[in-house]
């Protein structure tokens, strides 16, 4: 079996199994409370001393099933675990022989769920807000810039996948030689002065390590009270997973909540699109704070 096809079974088991964990131990308790405080207006009590029994025993069945439930579970986590170090340790070599370029993010973007789009740009918009500024990281040829339009001022991070042109074909001439920032290293952006700053489609293919990095950085560079909202590949979704085969790298909600609140982020929100595609909302402790009294005017250029 493949591995793929073996994460996929796995998790499909566990979930599953989830599902079917019993508890009756409300009903059997309030059962014996009914049927003892009955018995005591009866001076042959036999029956009510055999349903006794019987409660006691479905009682000491139902959690002997419920602990061979867990034992069966733990041992799937355990082979699920294995598999997991296997395909993480590919995505490293993955990342390390196929360095993305343009070309190839435009390629990923096809992919792109129309309905995803539109929710996570609504997420993106609803977080950013005149008074703070905002911050773009890898935008590839911009899909998702214009959804931190309020952004003042708006930070674009180059480091890595970046198209200028297409990115500032977005706006009109004003906003994308004046308001719009471009960087090519985050060093030398204002630390703690960021409202809000976004990911799109990088996490989604990186092992563990780059992630880790970001996180730290993208922390030190947020005001208190600002957010995060980044993509990844959340294979607690059996389509996410397939992803893995060769597209997507393999990660986990549990697994990048766990590395966001290592970093000192509170996770705000979590969400997926059609089981494919899965965005977080993080948030840096404490309450955003701006001076601004008024924003800038600007106008984003009509798309055809």
């Amino acid at each position: 079996m493949q591995l793929i096809d073996k994460l996929i079974l796995f998790n499909r088991f566990l979930r599953f199994n989830k599902l079917h964990n019993i508890d009756f131990s409300a009903t059997i308790y309030q059962s014996k409370a009914h049927f003892t405080d009955q018995s005591r207006v009866w001076k042959d009590k036999g029956l009510y001393n055999e349903i006794d029994s019987l409660l006691t025993n479905m009682e000491e069945t139902t959690n002997k099933y419920n602990h061979t439930l867990s034992k069966i579970n733990d041992r799937i986590e355990t082979l699920l675990r294995k598999e997991e170090i296997d395909i993480i340790r590919r995505d490293y070599d993955n990342f390390e022989e196929l360095y993305p370029d343009l070309e190839l993010q435009k390629q990923r973007q096809v992919a792109l769920d129309n309905e995803f789009v539109q929710e996570l740009k609504t997420d993106i918009g609803n977080f950013s807000d005149w008074r703070y500024a905002g911050l773009e990281l890898n935008p590839s040829n911009g899909v998702m810039t214009n959804s931190l339009l309020s952004s003042d001022p708006m930070y674009v991070y180059t480091g890595n996948v970046a198209d200028k042109d297409s990115i500032k074909s977005n706006f009109n001439s004003f906003f994308a030689e004046k308001r719009l920032m471009f960087y090519d290293n985050l060093q030398d952006l204002p630390i703690g002065q960021l409202g809000i700053i976004t990911s799109i489609l990088s996490f989604n293919f990186w092992p563990m390590d780059p992630i880790k990095d970001t996180l730290k950085q993208v922390y030190e560079l947020l005001k208190p009270g600002g957010h995060f909202i980044f993509t990844y590949n959340d294979c607690e979704y059996e389509p996410q997973i397939d992803m893995c085969n060769g597209f997507a790298s393999y990660n986990t909600a549990t697994v990048m909540s766990g590395l966001a609140e290592m970093y000192g982020f509170d996770v705000i929100k979590k969400r997926c699109v059609r089981d494919t595609h899965s965005w977080m909302v993080v948030k840096k402790p404490g309450e955003l704070t701006s001076n601004k009294l008024s924003g800038p005017l600007v106008e984003i250029k009509d798309k055809i």
